[in-house]
């Protein structure tokens, strides 16, 4: 899956702004505040729905602009040609449309395009909190497994829910005898959305290691999954076991939104012994894996965002990097303050790769010849 043509409508400071875009790899280089990362942004609201910046869309539009527009020309494997387009106006509203049709599933342009993201934070993913790694875990199962979302979003309600009358309970306000039927839900719940995440983590494990081994030898990370509750015990045991305690808190203390991913350096966790540098190539390779994964089970291909190349990977690792998306047929947006000498030979990590240069400055976009 590819775009071949994106559309920009008063989007920050992209008031009309188009691209021809190569199926392979998109250098958009310029000066701070040009409008590069804006470009990635806007590919990122098309496809999830928000921006990767703020929550709040209504920045997004321009001050003298009533609504914002992006549109994207497709090229998917499976689909042949597609086209999403979608807009914000000011009082909130968001309009979906999937080859001119309204959708009222964001997730279905989510669907459609597997999208990952890369920018300068993306050591995160190893050093930051649990939410990141669920997400990252979220984000793959999903991709694998389309009835997942539906799951996850069926579990999430049912916690809700439970944490609500957690609360009530907590000021005497409801019947502790009410809190049976939505632990039973829960759990059914939990045992689904459990299985999902296992599975998937089982088939991405090996490709993750043969991609770091390629991206970086020297290093040895083992993956674990904590599904949230203990491995030997039954989750409604556990629960009910912790219901004291959970109406003191108001809240669910177990189950699979508490999941946490583990990455490992022989006895010591990764976030405790790893470089920052190091941290960004075990990222990297977290994200690589799951587009190759994607590509070996449903022969989908990927689009990668990469926000500041540079600061993403020394010169060799950018080598393998670039090495391992090529392979895979992955179509790559990448910023960087700094021009891209056109490759010249194979020793470039940007050889064989589809080549588009476009120069950004003040919201304007020229593609180099």
């Amino acid at each position: 899956m590819h775009f071949d043509r994106l559309e920009i409508s008063f989007f920050r400071n992209l008031s009309a702004v188009s691209l021809e875009l190569s199926p392979g790899l998109n250098f958009l280089y310029g000066p701070n505040g040009a409008g590069k990362t804006a470009i990635l942004e806007s590919v990122h609201l098309l496809v999830r729905g928000r921006s990767f910046r703020t929550p709040r869309s209504s920045t997004l539009i321009q001050n003298d602009q009533e609504f914002l527009a992006v549109r994207g020309s497709l090229s998917d494997e499976l689909q042949g040609s597609k086209t999403l387009a979608i807009s914000k106006d000011k009082r909130g509203r968001t309009e979906l449309k999937v080859d001119g049709i309204l959708e009222h599933r964001l997730s279905e342009a989510a669907r459609l395009v597997p999208l990952q993201v890369m920018l300068p934070d993306l050591s995160d993913l190893v050093f930051g909190e649990p939410l990141g790694r669920r997400q990252w875990l979220d984000w793959g199962t999903f991709h694998v497994e389309p009835a997942y979302l539906r799951e996850l979003r069926a579990y999430l309600q049912v916690l809700k829910q439970r944490n609500a009358l957690l609360k009530e309970i907590a000021r005497g306000e409801g019947d502790e005898s009410r809190l049976e039927p939505w632990t039973e839900q829960l759990v059914e719940a939990a045992q689904r959305i459990d299985e999902r995440r296992y599975q998937y983590l089982e088939a991405l494990v090996p490709v993750f290691e043969q991609l770091l081994a390629r991206l970086a030898p020297e290093l040895r990370v083992e993956v674990r999954y904590q599904r949230g509750w203990p491995r030997d015990q039954n989750l409604r045991k556990v629960l009910g076991d912790l219901a004291p305690r959970e109406v003191k808190s108001g809240h669910t203390q177990m189950g699979p939104h508490r999941a946490e991913i583990e990455l490992w350096v022989g006895a010591a966790r990764a976030n405790t012994i790893l470089s920052r540098g190091q941290g960004k190539m075990v990222a990297s390779a977290l994200k690589l894996s799951q587009a190759r994964l994607l590509t070996k089970l449903d022969n989908r291909t990927s689009v990668f965002l990469i926000d500041d190349v540079g600061a993403e990977l020394d010169e060799g690792h950018n080598f393998q990097f670039f090495e391992l998306l090529e392979e895979m047929d992955c179509q790559i947006l990448a910023t960087s303050t700094h021009p891209l000498p056109l490759p010249k030979t194979n020793k470039s990590p940007f050889a064989g790769l589809g080549l588009a240069v476009f120069h950004v400055e003040r919201g304007s976009v020229h593609r180099q010849k």
